[in-house]
């Protein structure tokens, strides 16, 4: 079962949820509410060794990619 961020509408806790399949409506552990908004998650994977095409950047190097919603996941 894969685990979702969700964001309840009625009293804006955040949590990370198991859902046992897409259809099924999760329901807020704070407020109890099915108000449920399904949020885009950001994951995070380990970077190895310090090769360029690896994701190492110095800082101020920069990749030519575009800025990420949540900042670069090179670093920068």
């Amino acid at each position: 079962m894969p685990l979702y961020e969700y964001r309840c509408d009625d009293c804006n806790n955040e949590a990370e949820l198991l859902v046992k399949n897409l259809e099924s409506k999760p329901e807020c552990p704070k407020c109890g509410s099915q108000h449920m908004s399904k949020l885009l998650s950001v994951i995070g994977t380990p970077v190895i060794g310090d090769s360029p095409s690896r994701g190492s950047r110095s800082e101020g190097e920069t990749c030519g990619r575009s800025q990420c919603a949540r900042g670069c996941m090179f670093g920068n």
